[in-house]
């Protein structure tokens, strides 16, 4: 089976479990962060954009459950394994309705974990549209395309990796701002966004990408044209 390559976030609470679970992955190649609550997530996705979550059902404050069914809505075609000790036929259907990908119960085979990933990870990128679709290679900055390949600003592969996260490929016009300046006295003006988005559809053309490239909805924001896929 073809490896990828994967941004991966663990949200457990057991640190011993955690780091242990990090170390292995960062082993098999992945790129991985770990956090202890799923309050924790959002603090961690604006400059680590996953691609898969592993999340332990029984989390502190909120659960892993409403984790994923938070996830699930922000973000419709990311990878989510939950693991937990529950494992009643009745919690792991809950665990499926809630948005999960795949339900492991722990302990967790190491062997097991990682053969659920690479099984994941080519469905992810076997999805409809995937064909066509755009390759952005963040780790290096360069996105290729039926036209070919053209390399990338830090901010343009931020801006783009929101747009692949993002449900429908749409951002509001404050989140491809908020990405690449900050927050509140640091976010870019609208005339320094309209050039960056001006300067990404020029690249996006020349590989061979969908006209216009990113299309402006008005008072509303952007939406990406091509499927885009996250390597």
């Amino acid at each position: 089976m073809q490896k990828f390559a994967l941004k991966i976030l663990v949200v457990e609470d057991n640190d011993a479990l955690r780091e242990a679970t990090l170390a292995f992955l960062q082993r098999h190649g992945h790129y991985v962060r770990g956090v202890s609550s799923a309050e924790e997530v959002n603090d961690v996705e604006g400059g680590f954009l996953p691609d898969l979550y592993i999340i332990d059902l029984m989390l502190p404050a909120e659960d892993g459950l409403g984790l994923t069914r938070r996830l699930r809505a922000a973000h419709p075609g990311v990878g989510i394994i939950v693991t937990t000790a529950l494992s009643r036929i009745g919690d792991r259907v809950l665990g499926y309705r809630s948005g999960a990908d795949l339900y492991l119960t722990k302990p967790v085979d190491p062997e097991e974990l990682i053969a659920s990933l690479e099984s994941l990870a080519l469905r992810l990128r076997s999805a409809p549209g995937a064909a066509n679709a755009l390759t952005l290679k963040a780790s290096s900055m360069r996105l290729s395309g039926p036209g070919g390949e053209v390399p990338l600003s830090a901010g343009e592969t931020t801006i783009l990796s929101a747009f692949a996260r993002a449900p429908g490929r749409s951002l509001e016009r404050w989140q491809p701002a908020e990405v690449i300046g900050g927050e509140g006295q640091n976010l870019p003006s609208t005339g320094t966004l309209e050039m960056r988005i001006t300067r990404l559809r020029k690249k996006l053309a020349a590989i061979g990408a969908e006209p216009p490239g990113i299309k402006a909805i008005h008072k509303v924001g952007y939406t990406l044209c091509s499927p885009l896929i996250l390597t």
